[in-house]
Order: structure tokens, then sequence, then C-alpha cells
């Protein structure tokens, strides 16, 4: 891209521009500051990759997208953990009455048990491993990888976000210094005025009155009001930016690039960046990922609805010491024994329309995820072109603008000349310094709106930045 020097057309910055420049300064401080930099206190230079690079690093934003990725990945390894075997125990201890084995005398029944209270400890156990679920845990299992993968895709959109926010600030901070010497250039050009009629004031010339010093003092006080306007600009954009990529407040830095570039290269047919858009920004490849996932959830509500089929290790083991251990194949001592045994079953759930609701549920978030979609095809491609034509507008408005502050400025020498030599009016020489800082304003408001529709057209198309 090539770069228009922006130092040598100075004049009036538009107003415009300086609400432009606050207002998106103001709509990016966030809260706090975080530094492990190794150079504070030195003034840095940045350029503006690494100003993204150090926003993304230490966006709370980006950690919290992490974390629903750490997230994600919990429920996928919760999906695979269902295919190994489950063990279920349970354990119990509490007193029971001491006893030993009847004893049988002729046609009596004798109970030995010298009384009193004891204690007793059980353990059961149900080892299961899943054989056949219907779909159940493999359907489970696809939906949380998808998860995974959606969540990923988020974590681009932020980082495409993050990058835009960066890009606004470092355009308004840029311009709204151009403004300040802008403004200053426009001033030099009024004191300069003022010192021509000054002199002829003194020398009694009829080309000037006194009144023109005062329409002077008029037309400046413009121009000092529109260097305070960016005077704010610069310092509310660059506190801005500076929170924005983690900056403490005793570390200062300076964008490396002193003019914002205007390229003469042709942008590519509008389709082709609809087409970008629609495959490569993360936002559509979240949803495909998220469509598969529900469809999957889907599935997996179905299967519930179907039996499960296990095999089981399961086993019970009971002692009661004060307790004589009583062996008979029809009657079981519940304190004192040992079982363990592999046993095959089935599980099925029957309920009267609480899965069929979940199936409905699933398949709602579905067709959500679908219209989600649809609205998107809708309105991205709306989103791209209208920064496509807004770039077109610019880029002509910049030439105009550029070529008006040139022929302006040619205007103002040209003026000045005359009017040294007797031939040219005060009110000639005020009105092209006027007429100067307006197209020098315009110039600068249309160059940054340029590069604000160019950075938001990398967006909108899903192109990649950092």
């Amino acid at each position: 891209m090539e770069a228009c020097t922006l130092g040598s057309r100075s004049g009036k910055v538009g107003a415009m521009i300086l609400g432009l420049v606050i207002g998106f300064s103001l709509v990016f401080i966030p809260q706090g500051f975080a530094w492990g930099e190794e150079q504070q206190g030195k003034r840095l230079v940045l350029t503006l990759k690494h100003l993204i690079e150090m926003a993304i690093s230490r966006s709370p934003e980006i950690g919290e997208a992490k974390s629903e990725i750490a997230g994600a990945w919990s429920d996928l390894d919760q999906a695979k953990a269902a295919y190994y075997p489950q063990m279920e125990s349970t354990a119990l201890i509490g007193p029971v009455d001491n006893a030993k084995r009847p004893a049988v005398r002729g046609t009596r029944i004798i109970d030995p048990s010298a009384g009193g209270i004891g204690v007793f400890g059980r353990l059961d156990f149900a080892v299961a491993q899943p054989l056949y679920t219907f779909g159940k845990l493999s359907n489970r299992e696809e939906a949380a990888g998808r998860g995974v993968r959606a969540m990923a895709f988020k974590l681009e959109e932020k980082k495409n976000e993050i990058a835009l926010r960066v890009k606004q600030l470092y355009c308004a901070l840029i311009v709204a210094r151009a403004g300040i010497e802008a403004a200053n250039d426009a001033d030099s050009f009024f004191g300069d005025a003022r010192q021509r009629m000054a002199r002829l004031l003194q020398l009694g010339s009829s080309n000037v009155a006194e009144s023109d010093l005062y329409r002077i003092d008029a037309y400046r006080a413009e121009s000092a009001r529109s260097r305070a306007e960016a005077e704010k600009g610069v310092k509310v954009s660059y506190f801005a930016l500076k929170s924005l990529i983690g900056l403490p407040a005793g570390q200062e830095f300076d964008p490396a690039e002193k003019v914002l570039p205007v390229s003469n290269e042709a942008l590519a047919e509008l389709e082709s960046y609809v087409q970008k858009a629609l495959s490569e920004r993360p936002e559509f490849k979240q949803l495909d990922e998220a469509l598969v996932a529900q469809e999957f959830q889907v599935r997996a509500a179905r299967s519930d609805r179907y039996p499960s089929f296990f095999v089981s290790l399961e086993g019970s083991l009971a002692g009661a010491p004060g307790r004589e251990t009583f062996r008979n194949s029809y009657i079981p001592d519940e304190f004192n024994h040992a079982n363990i045994g592999v046993v095959a079953g089935i599980k099925w759930n029957f309920d009267f329309g609480i899965s069929r609701a979940k199936v409905e549920k699933e398949r709602a978030g579905y067709e959500r995820l679908l219209h989600t979609k649809a609205t998107g095809k809708l309105n991205i491609p709306i989103q791209v072109a209208k920064s496509y034509q807004e770039i077109k507008e610019w880029k002509t408005a910049v030439d105009a603008y550029n070529q008006a502050a040139i022929a302006s400025r040619k205007w103002v020498m040209t003026a000045l000349t005359n009017f040294d030599m007797g031939v040219g009016t005060a009110d000639d020489m005020l009105r092209a310094i006027e007429k100067y800082g307006q197209n020098q304003g315009k110039y600068l408001e249309a160059v940054f709106n340029y590069n604000l529709s160019l950075a938001e057209l990398e967006y909108a198309s899903g192109t990649r930045t950092y």
C-alpha cells in the first residue's frame, strides 16, 4: 500500500473526525492493566501488528474463550470415559445382635446365644461394562468433539473482534495526531496573514483596515478550537489503546507509523469477498460445528428410548464378629457372607412422554441453529457490501480532497503574494486559508474512514490479520 504523507498537508481538522476518534476510544477502554514486559519505563515503538498481538495476548475475553474451550474438552473427556466400566459401591456399618448357631436336641431347638449387641460391616459393589447402547455413548462423544471445535472457532472470532478494535483505535490516534499538525499549520497561516496586515497598517496602506485584524482573530479562534479537539482525541484514543494492549500507567509508547496508508490497488470483485466471508468467517465455521453437534444430540436423545446391554461384576462382603456364620443355600446370612459373580443384563427406562419431549427439545435447538445460520447468510453479505462500497466512496473522497487541499494551499500562497503586492484583498486571503483548512479536515476525515472501512471489510470477509 502506498502511504499519503499527512504532515505536508496540514490544516483545520473537521469536527466529525474528532467525534469519531473520541467515540471509538470511549467504547474500547477496558477496566484494568496487566504488564509483564522487561521494557517497562522505556518508550516503546509499536507497529499495528505488535499492538494487535499484545491486545490478544492480554485480553480477558481471550482468557474467557479459552476457559470455555477447556470446559468443552471436559465434556469430551466425560463422553469418552462412559465407554469404560463404571463402578457403584455401598458400604454399611451398624449394630447387630450377637448370635450363635442354634442346636437341635430331640424335638427342641435350643438357642445357645449369650445375647449382647455387636457390630457388623457390609460392602456391596457392582462394576458394569456397557456392551451396546444403541448410540447413547457414540452420539454424545461426537457431539462433545464438535463442541470443542466450535469453541475453538469462537476463540478465533474473539481474536478478530479484538484486532478490529485495535485497528479502529490505531487509526483514530494517528489521524488525531495529524489533526494537531493540520491545525497548527492553519494557525501559522493566520499568524502570517496577521503580521502582514499589521505591517501594512503601520505603513498606512489603503489595502487593509483595522477591522481586518479582528476578522483574523475571529477566523483564528476556530483553528485553536480544532487543535484543542484534536489534542483531546489524541489523549482519549491513546489511553484507550494503551489500556487495550495492557500497558501500565508508567509505560508509554508511540505508533511506528506516522500516517495512514491509502492504496491505489483496485479491490477484487464484491462477490469474491462475499464468498470468502461465507466460507472463512469463524462464526460460520462455529455454526457448522454446532449444527453437527446438535444433530448428534438429537440422535443421542432418540437413543435414550432404547435399552442398553451390559455385563456386570457384582459382589457383596459382610462380617459380624459377634455372630457365628450360618451357611445354608436356602437361607442367606445377611451379616456374614462373601459373594461375587459375573452377570449380563439389560437396562431400559420407560416413561410417559419425557424422552419424547427431550428429543423435541434437542430438535428445536437444531432448528434454531439452522435459522441463525440462515440469518447470517442474509446479513453478512450486506455487511460485506456496505464496507466494500464505503471503501470506494472514501477512496474517491481521499483523492478529491487531496487535490482540493493542494489547490487550496496554492490559493493561499497566491492570495498572500497578491496581498503583499497590493492587488489582493484581505477577504480573499482569509477565505483561501479557511478553505484550505476545511479541505485538509475533509481529507483527514476521508483517510480515516477509508482505513476504517478497510478494517471492517477484512473483518466482515473473515480475513485473518493477526
